[in-house]
């Protein structure tokens, strides 16, 4: 596994996170920024978890593919937990 993969799985990570709203909300700020950085985790954990599921070859474009796959799904999963558990704490 190199770096450069690893740094793939972030940026899907990071671009698979839910957008902020627009216009931002006034202060106290929801701290969105954490989902992100969750959404990034998730991303790495998700395409390392999809290559060892599928026991891809990650020389081969399809397996690196593929890894990206399970790095969306990480992030998406991983920043909707989130979202949930801080709209959780910060209701009421």
């Amino acid at each position: 596994m190199s770096l450069a993969l690893i740094v793939g799985w972030a940026l899907v990570g990071w671009c698979a996170t839910p957008w902020r709203k627009w216009p931002p909300p006034p202060p106290p700020d929801p701290w969105w920024w954490i989902v992100n950085v969750v959404g990034v985790v998730g991303g790495i954990a998700g395409g390392w978890l999809f290559g060892q599921l599928f026991a891809v070859d990650l020389a081969a474009s399809a397996g690196i593919l593929l890894t990206m796959v399970g790095a969306v799904a990480g992030s998406i999963i991983a920043s909707d937990v989130a979202g949930m558990a801080m709209r959780g704490r910060n209701a009421g």
